[in-house]
């Protein structure tokens, strides 16, 4: 198992998982970000559970392959955090403005700075 944050929620779920399934990995390799992840996976070194948006080009061009497993439709929640008494980009703005519309999420503070 190749993975580059240990405590994710992601990683423990399928520690979680293999420990269900008596599955017992000999070794495993931290290594330093999920490009350094990916590459080693490409190169065939082990294999990953790594969120599905940080291999989306990935899998469309068919250098990485999906397994299935039971966890397909785990969901795990996001956090957005940022400093309420910090200057608000226009980018974060933006991002701001597109978590709203498509999530609902609001953001207390700033709901006056991305409308």
């Amino acid at each position: 198992m190749i993975y580059n944050e240990p405590n994710a929620n992601y990683q423990k779920k399928i520690n979680e998982y293999l420990a269900q399934k008596d599955i017992v990995l000999r070794q495993s390799m931290k290594l330093q970000s999920i490009e350094a992840v990916k590459r080693s996976v490409r190169n065939n070194f082990g294999i990953a559970y790594v969120p599905h948006f940080s291999v989306e080009e990935e899998l469309k061009n068919g250098s990485l392959l999906k397994l299935k497993t039971e966890l397909d439709d785990d969901i795990f929640p996001a956090v957005c955090v940022y400093h309420r008494n910090k200057w608000i980009s226009p980018q974060m703005k933006v991002a701001f403005r597109i978590l709203h519309e498509q999530l609902g999420v609001e953001f207390e503070h700033a709901k006056e700075s991305f409308r």
